[in-house]
C-alpha cells in the first residue's frame, strides 16, 4: 500500500472488478483516455484480472481514496523495460468520484514509487490534445515535458487528434518542490534522499544573493 496527501495505491482485487467495469465505460473517461475497446462486462473482468497478474511487464493499482478506502481509478506501469529502466505510466480517475487534486497525487506518488523503489529511470506516456485535465497535472503540476506530437493520429468524438508524448526523467522529478515528500511517503525517512528537492534549495540559495 503506497499513501499519499489525497490517495492511496494498492493491487487490484477480485473486489474492484465492477468498479474497473464502470471506469471504462464511463463515457468521460473513454474520451480523454487514448486507446480504445469496446464496452466491457463485470464478469468478462475475472479473465482480466488474472491475466494481469500474470503479466510481469505490466503492472496494474487501484487507486483509492485514502479517507474512505473506496476505488476511485486506476494507474499503473505498463510496457516495463528493464534493460532501460522505463515504461508507460497513466492514470484514470472516476469523474465526480475523485477528490480535487487526486491526480497530481497519484502521479507524484507513483513517480516516487517507480523511481526509488523499482528502479526506474524513466517514465513516458500519450495524453490527447485537447485533454487539458491531464496535461496540467502531468506537465504544469508534475514536471513532464512534452517530447513530441503525433498529428492526427488518434479518432476520437468523429475528429482526428493529436497525440501529445510526454515523459520524465528520475533527475527531473527529485528538482520538484514535493519530491522529498512523496519519496519519504513510499520509502520512509531513513531512505530520502539527499538530492530529491534539490532544486527548491538551489532556487532559495539564488533568492538569498
Amino acid at each position: 500500500m503506497l499513501t499519499g496527501r489525497l490517495v492511496a495505491l494498492r493491487p487490484m482485487a477480485a473486489a474492484d472488478l465492477e468498479f474497473l467495469a464502470d471506469l471504462t465505460n464511463a463515457g468521460p473517461v473513454r474520451t480523454h483516455v487514448v486507446g480504445w475497446d469496446w464496452p466491457v462486462a463485470a464478469d468478462a473482468q475475472r479473465e482480466w484480472l488474472a491475466q494481469t497478474h500474470r503479466d510481469g511487464r505490466n503492472r496494474r493499482l487501484t487507486v483509492t481514496d485514502a479517507a474512505t478506502d473506496e476505488p476511485i481509478g486506476m494507474t499503473g506501469l505498463w510496457e516495463i523495460d528493464w534493460h532501460n529502466r522505463s515504461a508507460l505510466s497513466a492514470v484514470k480517475l472516476m469523474p465526480g468520484r475523485a477528490p480535487k487534486g487526486a491526480g497530481t497525487d497519484s502521479i507524484m506518488l507513483m513517480m516516487a514509487w517507480s523511481f526509488y523503489e523499482v528502479g526506474l529511470r524513466r517514465l513516458h506516456s500519450t495524453i490527447l490534445d485537447f485533454n487539458a485535465a491531464s496535461l496540467g497535472a502531468y506537465v504544469r503540476r508534475c514536471g513532464w515535458r512534452i517530447e513530441g506530437r503525433e498529428r492526427q493520429a488518434v479518432f476520437r468524438r468523429g475528429e482526428w487528434r493529436d497525440l501529445l508524448r510526454v515523459a520524465i526523467l528520475r533527475s527531473e522529478f527529485d528538482e520538484l518542490p514535493d519530491s522529498a515528500e512523496y519519496v519519504e511517503r513510499v520509502c520512509g525517512a531513513a531512505h530520502r534522499p539527499a538530492d530529491a528537492g534539490a532544486g527548491v534549495v538551489r532556487q532559495l540559495a539564488e533568492m538569498a544573493r
